[in-house]
């Protein structure tokens, strides 16, 4: 993948990026040891390395902007919280500006200690000021100073993608790692579709309808009482496990006689079975819009799988996630049992019966 996505960077980017970190830390290395080298040739050499490096880097960082801008940045976890995105914003942008002004400051400080900077003796670059020694000192402060700031920020900038990957669990650290065997080498990788929020249902603002016709005309009922959980994934592109469970004593065709003889042995059955359950093992939450849920129903103690088409949308209300389901499906009854003894004809009550729904789940 070349271009970056809404949920990953792209090849280049990571490319760009890890080899910016790598020759950051071969610089400090450098540094350390010209450091500690007496005034000689091996210094010499040392620092020269050093000085290529540096413009190596600035080059670099001019092509990851370039690309920056060109390219779309992948969108923070949906549970970002303000602060939190303008403290990345913020690091990202110190990041960039210690990228740019490390190489130059020490271009500058050569210049001004006359000595010329060449990029690994291929290229001669022009002196950016000229001698001063004067100048050279405060460059070579500047200089320190801008290496410790960029340690400080490299260090923020680390610590936050750590808490990213194994206290928040998303895949903020992960969509940067430049091969997917590099996340192996993470120890606790969160496992995949490991929950890391869990929804629970709306009552008020969630319904659970059936349809069924009887003596050739339609009747509607509801069951007053469900319960719904969506534990999410580890990241949007990730499943999550959907579980629906619903008290069959509560179903309501708005006749007492009926809703009595739906909830007797030979349909519902509510005695022995008193619950209904469809679980979803693993739904897709990337993107709003029609997708399917795949999953298994278990009526009357029968279990068969059943693919429902839904409508899905996420959204935040008043700081907090929320997603809305809508969707239908028809059952057989006698697929389930629904209908035993003089029941199961379906002479004067359908065999079909169709469910629909419409829920809302606030995250937890």
């Amino acid at each position: 993948m070349l271009r970056n996505t809404t949920t990953a960077w792209g090849t280049p980017a990571k490319i760009l990026h890890w080899l910016i970190v790598l020759l950051i830390i071969g610089q400090f290395v450098l540094a350390e040891i010209a450091e500690d080298l007496p005034l000689g040739l091996e210094k010499l050499a040392t620092l020269a390395r050093h000085k290529s490096f540096g413009i190596t880097i600035l080059g670099l960082a001019v092509l990851r902007l370039i690309w920056r801008l060109l390219n779309r940045t992948p969108q923070m976890p949906r549970d970002t919280r303000p602060f939190e995105a303008r403290t990345a914003r913020g690091t990202h942008g110190l990041l960039y500006a210690l990228l740019f002004a490390m190489p130059l400051s020490g271009w500058m400080m050569s210049s001004a200690k006359n000595y010329p900077v060449s990029w690994f003796g291929l290229l001669q670059l022009p002196d950016l000021v000229g001698p001063n020694e004067r100048l050279y000192e405060i460059l070579h402060d500047t200089h320190e100073l801008l290496a410790s700031a960029l340690i400080a920020v490299s260090v923020l900038h680390l610590l936050g993608a750590l808490r990213h990957h194994f206290f928040k669990r998303d895949d903020v650290l992960r969509r940067m790692l430049p091969f997917a065997v590099a996340g192996l080498l993470l120890w606790p990788m969160p496992e995949a579709g490991a929950a890391t929020a869990r929804f629970v249902l709306d009552p008020a603002a969630s319904t659970l309808e059936f349809e069924f016709r009887q003596a050739g005309a339609n009747s509607r009922g509801r069951f007053e009482r469900f319960s719904t959980t969506l534990q999410s994934g580890s990241a949007p592109s990730e499943p999550a496990a959907l579980r629906v469970q619903v008290d069959m004593a509560s179903l309501n065709t708005r006749d007492a006689d009926r809703d009595g003889l739906l909830r007797g042995a030979e349909l519902f059955d509510v005695a022995t079975h008193p619950t209904a359950r469809f679980e979803v093992p693993a739904l897709r939450l990337a993107a709003d819009g029609n997708i399917k849920l795949n999953g298994q129903l278990t009526l009357r103690g029968v279990s068969r799988p059943l693919v429902i088409p839904v409508t899905l949308k996420r959204t935040r209300e008043s700081g907090r996630d929320v997603i809305y389901l809508r969707g239908a499906a028809t059952i057989q009854r006698l697929d389930f049992g629904v209908g035993q003894g003089e029941w199961r004809s379906t002479e004067w009550v359908d065999n079909a019966v169709r469910l629909s729904f419409s829920v809302r789940l606030l995250a937890d």
